[in-house]
């Protein structure tokens, strides 16, 4: 095993652990794991929507509606969502817990949980952006991620999370 080989936890349809893989051995789209997503509000209907690099594994390119990822072996969602704001924007906020959701699509099978956090620059300091991870940042409203005018490639298990979000605990003025 390479030392630098991140290991992912594997859950099955039912979220229980059943094991441990080196993320290089990770079989995408097959094996099912955890993610944390991020919603990270800059305002009640505006969100900060990060623009991945062109070198990520998945969807590179795309724009994520939400900060978070894979969930290491040992971690629970909660760290792993801690973890991934301070590596990917470089900030430590509060986070709400917005439950548990499945997903599944082309190169994807999660189990992840929502959490969403505020963030206000003149409180919070300037971002940090994760140079191998976080090309750019954006603010959009959810109606416009909703609506997609401009036909952005949006990263399709983010989308998800933000659709379970609306579906458990957002009003209906927001879309």
């Amino acid at each position: 095993m390479a030392s630098c080989d991140e290991i992912i936890t594997l859950v099955n349809e039912q979220n229980q652990v059943i094991g441990e893989v080196e993320r290089s051995a990770m079989r995408f789209g097959v094996d099912i794991h955890r993610v944390s997503f991020i919603l990270v509000f800059l305002g009640e209907q505006h969100l900060l929507v990060q623009k991945r690099t062109d070198n990520k594994a998945f969807c590179p390119g795309y724009y994520g509606v939400t900060t978070g990822g894979v969930v290491a072996a040992g971690e629970s969602y909660e760290y792993c969502a801690e973890r991934e704001l301070e590596e990917e924007i470089g900030v430590a906020l509060p986070l709400n817990d917005h439950g548990l959701f499945f997903t599944e699509g082309e190169g994807y099978r999660i189990w992840g949980k929502v959490f969403s956090c505020y963030y206000c620059p003149r409180q919070h300091g300037e971002l940090t952006l994760q140079p191998s991870e976080v090309a750019s940042v954006h603010e959009m409203s959810i109606k416009e991620i909703l609506h997609n005018p401009k036909g952005l490639p949006f990263v399709p298990d983010a989308m998800a999370a933000l659709h379970h979000y609306l579906e458990t605990v957002a009003c209906e003025s927001l879309v």
